[in-house]
């Protein structure tokens, strides 16, 4: 029969309270204590479980999660077992079992709030916002002068959709007597918030009239202002709306959100093609007003055409010249999409130029223009040629601007982008370090020398430039890397190892970027509980929408694809019986400081001198365990977790193809391609696709024929008879992807003769530095001989003849 803790001896009952309240830092002491209990109360399941939950807290999880279970074994019914078993669960990020635990211990102790506090927090991490509502709901039942309750309840009815609610519980809450008071701050927060309910609930008239109640309230006054011009414009009191947009305008000219909402005001959409006469009518209007607005400065450059255009662009450029202004090409490079205005720019700045050289002054100007305007315009010329692909006349252009002002640092930076596009990454490299070197406590050059040291492999040389942004007292200076969370480091470092082809530690950084965007998914945790006490609501309420899209995010997808690459490379070679081995990682122990030195990917270094603490970074340094992984089940975790994250983007379904044909899920694989379709009926992967798949069926006489039938048809009925060079006659992304299934299937031969063609004419559309690289790779992976892969190279220097990476 199982004993509970208040059938414990006083004494014990004593020492199980206390270990209850030890701290984090004091789980050592908290063993202790339950040792003494258990050497007399061997079988109490309560103290065990909590000894589990020390020992999970120790780094010695398994045997923790032994102990709670049995402790749960023996005393099925203990609230403070589950509670114990959910915490460890909730601090491993086992999120649903914490859940679950957590609902176990209710049922013993329905009452305990700081169960229901938890489990609530729980639930709106998992996005149950329904069960969220009860446990709430039942916590202001238990305590209604807790303001968090309160609030947290509030939240949670509106991230279900039920707005009406919501401010019910807010309007109950402030009529309430409630303990401790708010401070000026979180009332107007409160305010705003109740405010936003209002007029998500659809009643505008109502959220005015609050609006102007509340006023005398608020902290945040443009806040403010900009509620009541969005409200006013809901209302559709436009005059009005216009005034308060003018306001804002006042305040900042430079925000979209106030110029589009103003524009509105005056029943203008800034999308629709027949407004835009309009349009341009009011933006110089509002030059008027506000001469010294960037941003109405550029907006008529992109609602103009023509002549119109011209005048603009005209008055941007001279005053972004004269100004000096170096991110002028950036600002208007949008505008090169319309390949007329991006003509018409081109040739703007080229007259620009000549007059400077001419006469030393603009046409319509009395006045010598200052000697950096000529600068300026072969800085802006520059990266046009350099956007058009016509990289020596860029360089050229670039070169005469570092020689009339050798100390400026932007023309060193232009040129080293235009060596790494016209392929040169060593000299594009030199030259960025170069730049570098004239202002090394600038971080934007240095971080930009680190990514093209790493586009060159020089991975060691980049690390110990990149500990030049850790401080000097970081415990462990290469754990500080990972936990400054850049994930372009993480990844550019990742294709380096690759490129190398060290797919183990290409692996291990892959999984630190992942590991980023599950952190940031991890830690809204703690701002369930914190939010609503320090009444920070419409921030939170942003945090959890933003959650809900963190995996959107291009430097995720780009880190889970290429891992997921990396798995199937690795199931491709186990399966050739040719298993990849990882590269041994050589050891230092010498501490690595900014002015020491590492062996290459070296990670297995301690920080200080006696440090024994082992860190995340120094374990696996080679990444054995990714290598010797289940490679094929770790790539379909990451390929099924794109897809429904990324399911927009056609990569995501080529790659979930490539898992699923390997793992022989052939209804998965059609799945992918119907998806790939719907997304891109003329994707040049398609035809490769649907031949390999039939393919697979032909050769696969381990799948049962009866399930052949269906798929046959399906793929007749949707693509017909296919050939897998559909395409490759005119588009190299065609030719790539042909050759890589070609090499799938074994067909070396024919992918070499089929990427041999891609310097040729006709593959001028669409062909880059990146795709001939690639083409590079592929063909030394069709086992092409050296004269094959040389006249390739060869003809690639004709289409990049500054290259030195052919």
């Amino acid at each position: 029969m199982s004993m509970t803790v208040t059938e414990l001896p006083h004494k014990e009952q004593a020492l199980f309270r206390s270990a209850l309240l030890y701290e984090a830092s004091q789980y050592k002491k908290g063993l202790k204590v339950s040792d003494q209990i258990l050497k007399k109360f061997p079988d109490h399941g309560e103290t065990l479980s909590v000894k589990g939950m020390f020992l999970a807290h120790l780094e010695r999880k398994e045997e923790g999660y032994e102990l709670m279970e049995r402790g749960l074994k023996i005393n099925p019914q203990s609230s403070i077992s589950w509670h114990v078993y959910g915490l460890v669960c909730r601090s491993d990020k086992k999120y649903a079992q914490a859940i679950k635990c957590y609902e176990e211990a209710l049922k013993a102790d329905s009452e305990n709030m700081h169960i229901l506090r938890e489990v609530a927090s729980l639930y709106v991490q998992m996005r149950q916002y329904s069960k969220a509502v009860e446990c709430r709901e039942k916590l202001v039942a238990m305590n209604p002068f807790f303001p968090s309750f309160w609030l947290g309840l509030a939240t949670t009815h509106h991230m279900n959709g039920r707005y009406d609610l919501a401010i019910k519980v807010i309007s109950a809450h402030e009529s309430g007597n409630n303990q401790p008071p708010l401070d000026k701050y979180q009332i107007s927060e409160l305010s705003l918030y109740k405010n936003w309910l209002i007029e998500l609930n659809g009643d505008y008239q109502q959220a005015l009239d609050h609006l102007k109640e509340i006023r005398p309230q608020i902290v945040d006054i443009t806040g403010w202002k900009e509620k009541k011009a969005r409200l006013l414009l809901k209302a559709d009191r436009k005059e009005a709306a216009a005034t308060a947009f003018q306001d804002l305008l006042e305040r900042n000219s430079e925000n979209d959100d106030y110029i589009t909402g103003y524009m509105e005001c005056n029943g203008l959409d800034m999308k629709c093609d027949e407004d835009q006469d309009a349009v341009l009518e009011v933006i110089g209007t509002l030059q008027q007003q506000f001469p010294s607005s960037n941003r109405l400065r550029f907006l008529p450059l992109m609602y103009s055409t023509g002549d119109n255009f011209v005048v603009a662009a005209e008055s941007l450029a001279k005053y972004a010249l004269r100004k000096g202004i170096p991110s002028l090409f950036s600002s208007v490079r949008v505008l090169y999409a319309d390949k007329v205005k991006g003509a018409a720019l081109g040739t703007l700045i080229e007259s620009c130029a000549t007059q400077i050289r001419d006469t030393k002054r603009f046409s319509d100007s009395t006045d010598d223009e200052p000697a950096s305007v000529l600068l300026w315009c072969n800085y802006y010329l520059a990266q046009h040629y350099d956007y058009y692909g016509d990289h020596e006349r860029a360089l050229t252009l670039i070169e005469e601007a570092i020689r009339s002002s050798p100390k400026t640092i932007e023309p060193y930076m232009i040129k080293a982008r235009i060596l790494k596009h016209a392929g040169d990454f060593r000299g594009a490299r030199d030259t960025m370090d170069y730049a570098r070197q004239q202002d090394v406590g600038d971080r934007y050059l240095t971080t930009k020398f680190i990514k093209y040291m790493l586009r060159v492999n020089e991975v060691d040389e980049a690390e110990k430039t990149y500990l030049l942004f850790v401080n000097e007292d970081a415990p462990h200076k290469i754990q500080e890397i990972v936990n400054m969370q850049a994930t372009w480091y993480m990844n550019e470092r990742g294709h380096a190892f690759r490129r190398m082809g060290d797919i183990g530690r290409a692996l291990k950084h892959y999984h630190q970027a992942i590991g980023v965007f599950d952190t940031y998914q991890d830690d809204q945790y703690d701002f369930h509980q914190y939010s609503v006490r320090k009444v920070t609501l419409r921030s939170y309420i942003d945090i959890l929408q933003w959650e809900t899209t963190v995996y959107e995010n291009p430097a995720y997808q780009t880190a889970a694809r290429a891992a997921a690459e990396c798995y199937l490379e690795l199931a491709d070679r186990k399966a050739a019986g040719n298993a990849f081995v990882p590269i041994e990682v050589e050891k230092d122990d010498k501490p690595l400081t900014r002015n020491g030195s590492a062996q290459q990917g070296q990670h297995n270094l301690a920080a200080g001198v006696g440090e024994t603490k082992v860190y995340d970074v120094e374990k696996d340094p080679n990444g054995t365990k990714f290598v010797e992984s289940d490679n094929l089940a770790e790539a379909l975790k990451l390929a099924e977790h794109l897809e429904s994250v990324a399911a927009s983007n056609p990569d995501t379904h080529v790659l979930a193809f490539e898992v699923h044909l390997r793992m022989q899920k052939y209804f998965l694989v059609l799945k992918a391609i119907n998806a790939l379709k719907a997304i891109d009926a003329t994707h040049p992967a398609l035809p490769s696709m649907v031949v390999r798949l039939s393919q697979a069926l032909d050769t696969d006489e381990s799948f049962a024929a009866p399930l052949k039938v269906p798929l046959r048809a399906q793929l007749a009925k949707a693509f017909g008879a296919v050939d897998i060079t559909t395409g490759a006659d005119e588009s190299i992304d065609s030719v790539l992807a042909a050759a890589k299934s070609m090499l799938a299937m074994g067909d070396g031969d024919q992918a070499a003769a089929l990427l041999v063609q891609t310097p040729e004419a006709k593959y001028v559309e669409g062909r880059t530095l990146l795709k001939l690289l690639e083409v590079k790779r592929l063909l030394a992976k069709s086992g092409a001989d050296e004269s094959t892969q040389a006249a390739f190279s060869a003809a690639a220097k004709t289409v990049f003849p500054l290259a030195t990476c052919f």
